[in-house]
C-alpha cells in the first residue's frame, strides 16, 4: 500500500520565513549615544564613551562585541588608545583588543574590519579624507541567552595627535556572529559635531567645512609632492567671474628666507578640475618650485589665489574679518 504524503506549500514557506527572521534577529544592537568634550588638548589624553544596548532575540554562542572609532590618521590611535567597558552582565571593568588583521569579518567580503568599516562610512561627515578607522573586539567570548537584554558602557581613551584641527568622531558597534552584514539591527554608527583641537602645532586644520583652500597631504616636508585647491564651489567669491585662476605663493626657510612665485605664467597656473566645477588645482614639488638650496628646510608655505592680472585676489580671512593668506605649515615626520 503506498501513502501520499501531502505538504502545504504555505506552512513550509511561513515556518521556513520564520526561521530565518528568528535567525537575522540573534541580537539587535542600539547605540543609545556617545559621550564626548566639545575641545580636546593636543598630546593629552581625551575619553569617549559609548552607550550599547543589546537585545538577544534568540540564543548566540561565542560572540564578540565589536567597535570601530573613526579619527586622523595623525592620532596614531591603534599606538596610542586603549579600550574598556563595563556591562550589566559583566563584575567589574572589561577590556577590549585591536582586532588581529587576519581576524576577518564574516559577512565583509574578505576584508579587514577596519577596511569593511570604513567601505561602509568612508570619513564620515568629514570633508577631509586623512583618517582611519580602527577596531577592536571585547577580550572576553560571550554566549548570550534568548531575551537577555544588556547594556554596556564603553570607554576609549585616546592620546590626542599633535595638530590643531577640528574633526567629527566616529563611533560604530556590530559582533562577530553577524561581522558587518546588511541588517542594520546588528550594527549601528553615530558621528559627534565637531570637535576643536587646541594647544597644539600649527595652523588649524578643518575637516568639519568645506573652505575655498584646500592642500593635500596634510603635513609634508619640502620633498614631497604637494597639491593646493582652489574650491569656487563652496560661495560666492571675488574670482568667480574668472576661467584663469593663479597661485601666488611663497615658503619661508629654518634660515628666514623667502622664495616666491607670484608671477601669473604657466607655472603657477592651476588646472580646473572638470568642466562644471570651479575647482582648480595645482600639484608641484615645493623644494624645485620655489628653488629652494639644499641646506634649508621650508617651516611653512603663505599663498593666495588671484586672476590673470592680479587684480582680484582671494585670501583667507582671521576672525574679524582681516585677510591674510593661506598657510600650510611643512613638517618632517
Amino acid at each position: 500500500m503506498k501513502y501520499i504524503r501531502l505538504i502545504n506549500k504555505k506552512w513550509v514557506y511561513t515556518n521556513v520565513l520564520i526561521a530565518i527572521v528568528a535567525f537575522l534577529l540573534t541580537m539587535c544592537l542600539f547605540l543609545d549615544g556617545i559621550e564626548y568634550p566639545e575641545t580636546v588638548v593636543a598630546n593629552e589624553e581625551a575619553t569617549f564613551h559609548m552607550k550599547v544596548r543589546v537585545d538577544a532575540a534568540d540564543n548566540s554562542d561565542n560572540v564578540r562585541l565589536v567597535i570601530g572609532y573613526l579619527v586622523p590618521k595623525s592620532w596614531k590611535a591603534s599606538e596610542n588608545t586603549t579600550v574598556s567597558y563595563t556591562s550589566s552582565i559583566d563584575e567589574g571593568e572589561m577590556n577590549m583588543s585591536l582586532i588581529p588583521t587576519e581576524s576577518l569579518p564574516k559577512n565583509g567580503g574578505g576584508v579587514t574590519w577596519s577596511q569593511g568599516i570604513k567601505a561602509k562610512y568612508g570619513f564620515g561627515p568629514n570633508v577631509l579624507d586623512d583618517m582611519e578607522w580602527v577596531a577592536y573586539w571585547s577580550d572576553r567570548v560571550y554566549n548570550v541567552a534568548n531575551g537577555e537584554d544588556i547594556t554596556a558602557d564603553i570607554a576609549i581613551t585616546t592620546k590626542i595627535g599633535p595638530d590643531n584641527l577640528r574633526v567629527k568622531l566616529g563611533f560604530f558597534v556590530n559582533h562577530t556572529n553577524d561581522g558587518l552584514s546588511e541588517d542594520t539591527d546588528h550594527f549601528k554608527v553615530e558621528f559627534t559635531d565637531c570637535i576643536s583641537v587646541t594647544d597644539g602645532e600649527g595652523d588649524v586644520t578643518d575637516f568639519c567645512e568645506l573652505h575655498f583652500n584646500s592642500a593635500q597631504p596634510l603635513s609634508a616636508s619640502k620633498d614631497d609632492i604637494v597639491t593646493l585647491r582652489y574650491q569656487g564651489d563652496i560661495g560666492d567669491n571675488p574670482l568667480d567671474p574668472y576661467e584663469e585662476i593663479y597661485l601666488c605663493s611663497k615658503v619661508i626657510t629654518d634660515k628666514g628666507n623667502e622664495y616666491a612665485v607670484c608671477d601669473a605664467t604657466s607655472k603657477s597656473k592651476m588646472m580646473k578640475a572638470s568642466t562644471f566645477g570651479r575647482t582648480f588645482s595645482l600639484t608641484f614639488w615645493p623644494a624645485g618650485f620655489y628653488g629652494v638650496p639644499e641646506d634649508e628646510s621650508i617651516l611653512r608655505l603663505e599663498y593666495t589665489f588671484t586672476n590673470a592680472d592680479g587684480s582680484v585676489e582671494l585670501q583667507d580671512e582671521e576672525e574679524g574679518g582681516s585677510p591674510r593668506p593661506f598657510v600650510y605649515t611643512f613638517k618632517c615626520e
